[in-house]
């Protein structure tokens, strides 16, 4: 990747001196997390509504209503390069399994499959008649499945960049899409308060869970261990579900989330817990087991739109409605 010093020198701000092999600690062994802010990434124009650590944790891929994804390296928070060509803001981005490409999808209706290295587009996906919402590689990564406020799913070929299946999914907006482990079914939830199981082959409704009081969800995905789904909605509730059963397990609250997508997720590296973004600017984390809220990381000014936790080291990253990306690093 070709990187541009001198023009985004600026877009790495360090807050502590932390050098890069502190950023290889593990857990400590502590029943609680212990983040505290380390490095703040700048470089977007306008609010940044999702960020992406690659499978290989190598790289952070964030994506904005700017029209353009940045890559950043996901240790030092170095700056790697800008991907540009959606016509308008992008809702959403999936990396591949073998890191190599990324899906976006876009308000401009489109999804796109960019090459990482050359920045290249090496599909543009057409055929939902509104914004494009959400977007998921499967294990293969042979497929990609986006989720759209014209209320369908569709099933892409990535090779041949076409259209195998379009599924009449909810009754409003689809906010979110997610492929299980091995990549059998696909979860989808709505503006309609409903979560769908679909399969992923013959595209039948396996299952629908609903929200209390029908609530909007705003997103959804398994957990890591493919056995139960984590959802958001616009109750300010996150809930973990038994899909199997059919039924919610533990729902988590605290935090505020009425009006945007707030992306919730889990982290695993040291604890488990339920992490999500709010609307009074804070990043909530609850055990996953007891519901406590077990700490809130306050530095982002107004609502935090997404985070996502680095696949085998404790480093989370968050992103907002301020533009700034900020890496957090569990002691």
């Amino acid at each position: 990747m070709d990187v541009d010093e001198d023009r985004y020198s600026r877009d790495l701000t360090p807050v502590s001196e932390v050098k890069p092999d502190t950023l290889q600690l593990n857990g400590n062994g502590t029943s609680e997390p212990h983040y505290s802010l380390h490095f703040i990434l700048e470089g977007h124009t306008a609010g940044v509504t999702i960020v992406k650590f690659s499978a290989d944790g190598q790289w952070i891929a964030t994506a904005s209503a700017d029209k353009t994804i940045k890559i950043w390296n996901a240790l030092s928070g170095e700056y790697e390069t800008t991907i540009e060509g959606h016509g308008r803001g992008i809702n959403d981005i999936a990396w591949s399994p073998d890191c190599r490409t990324l899906a976006s999808a876009s308000d401009d209706k489109t999804v796109r499959i960019w090459d990482i290295i050359s920045g290249r587009i090496l599909r543009t996906l057409r055929g939902h008649t509104n914004y494009a919402y959400s977007v998921d590689f499967n294990p293969k990564g042979n497929l990609v499945a986006s989720g759209s406020f014209d209320e369908s799913i569709k099933i892409w070929d990535v090779k041949k960049g076409q259209c195998l299946r379009t599924l009449p999914a909810h009754s409003d907006p689809v906010s979110a899409v997610h492929f299980s482990r091995d990549g059998t079914m696909i979860v989808s939830c709505s503006h309609d308060g409903q979560i769908r199981l679909w399969d992923t082959a013959s595209g039948q409704c396996l299952k629908t869970m609903i929200e209390d009081n029908n609530s909007p969800v705003s997103c959804v995905k398994f957990s890591p261990n493919g056995k139960y789904l984590l959802s958001g909605a616009l109750d300010s509730s996150v809930r973990l579900w038994d899909y199997l059963k059919g039924r919610c397990m533990k729902t988590y609250q605290g935090h505020k989330n009425e009006k945007f997508v707030c992306v919730s997720t889990f982290s695993t590296t040291h604890g488990v817990w339920v992490v999500s973004g709010s609307e009074d600017g804070g990043i909530y984390f609850w055990d996953v087991q007891t519901k406590e809220v077990v700490q809130v990381l306050e530095g982002h000014k107004g609502v935090v739109l997404a985070v996502d936790a680095h696949p085998s080291r404790n480093i989370l990253a968050s992103a907002g409605l301020d533009g700034l990306v900020k890496i957090w690093i569990d002691r």
